[in-house]
């Protein structure tokens, strides 16, 4: 069974793939973006707070966790999925 979260803003980004809504961390599934403190790391963190700053998202879970986090498929309002934009930006890559 999957859970649905959202839809809802995302109340901070971590980096480029993972943000938390309501201090919920959700890691976003097949993504791989650089560490922050790295060039590449920054700039997926900064185009991931672009992306969701004035959208509402939802979340589906995917029913694993890595560290704390829930691993999830998120899209926005207008229906981009986060992940899939990354990667198709070259931000990021498919993990």
């Amino acid at each position: 069974m999957q859970v649905a979260i959202g839809p809802a803003r995302v109340t901070h980004v971590r980096d480029g793939d993972t943000i938390e809504i309501s201090n919920f961390a959700l890691r976003l599934e097949n993504l791989d973006c650089a560490e922050l403190g790295t060039t590449a790391g920054e700039r997926a963190k900064m185009r991931m707070q672009v992306l969701v700053r004035s959208a509402m998202v939802t979340c589906t879970l995917t029913g694993d966790t890595t560290y704390d986090r829930h691993v999830a498929t998120c899209i926005t309002d207008n229906a981009a999925d986060l992940g899939s934009t990354l990667i198709a930006e070259g931000i990021c890559s498919r993990e």
